[in-house]
């Protein structure tokens, strides 16, 4: 564990993980579990607009304000690594 996980909310990011399955699976409309390791572009055909619907619905179901200024697509790829940032760089409304 880096320095900066042992400083996450592990039960915000727990609530995030679920609420970001339930939504994917909607969004791509999958009965299949959908695990923290799968990557959201190219094993669940993830759009753009379905990662922007995504982030709105996950803040609305969790409470949170993302800190979307923060973000790199290109290394946010799973969603595990979404549910971490999310995680670490989100605020309560």
């Amino acid at each position: 564990m880096t320095a900066p996980d042992a400083q996450l909310d592990t039960d915000l990011r727990h609530r995030v993980v679920e609420a970001m399955t339930a939504v994917l699976a909607r969004l791509v409309e999958r009965d299949e579990p959908i695990t923290e390791d799968v990557d959201m572009a190219d094993g669940l055909g993830v759009s753009s607009s379905m990662g922007l619907e995504l982030l709105l619905e996950v803040e609305e179901q969790v409470g949170i304000q993302i800190d979307v200024e923060r973000m790199r697509p290109d290394e946010l790829r799973t969603v595990g690594e979404l549910a971490t940032f999310i995680a670490g760089h989100s605020r309560p409304w």
